[in-house]
């Protein structure tokens, strides 16, 4: 049997570039190099929060904790009394970078001690975010321009 109506629906027309602005509207500043670097802090101090103080299963080291709290709070202070110090975005750059680096020294680490750690299917779990996390840094840190 064929089928006669093969090949006869209309080809959908290119959506419009004022149309796709909608879609990237709730996204807000996640959508730019520092905002994907201010996203990735967030993952990783909510990794800590949750895998490490309250269900003590995975740990991230305070030495990516620390840049991702900064990379979370210089965009949302006042961004003039940053500027005074630094460009914000050569900041945010730097703690991407940070950030990233320190991701490849866990991921190292929990190789290397794969015995001792990544367990529990919990602990796997909390790793494997933390692992974006740190991936969305230095992606992040790459599309910053400065």
């Amino acid at each position: 049997m064929t089928d006669e109506s093969y090949g006869t629906e209309p080809v959908p027309e290119p959506t419009p570039a004022g149309e796709l602005d909608n879609v990237l509207e709730g996204a807000g500043d996640f959508t730019s190099g520092e905002g994907l670097v201010a996203f990735a802090g967030m993952v990783i101090v909510a990794v800590w929060l949750i895998f490490g103080v309250l269900a003590n299963t995975y740990w991230v080291a305070w030495l990516a904790v620390v840049p991702a709290i900064a990379a979370v709070l210089l965009p949302r202070v006042d961004r003039a009394g940053v500027e005074r110090y630094h460009p914000l975005p050569l900041l945010m750059k730097v703690l991407g970078y940070t950030i990233a680096l320190v991701g490849v020294l866990t991921i190292i680490e929990d190789v290397r001690f794969a015995g001792n750690v990544l367990n529990e299917v919990f602990e796997v779990i909390g790793a494997l975010v933390a692992y974006a996390g740190f991936a969305m840094a230095f992606i992040g840190a790459r599309q910053i321009e400065t």
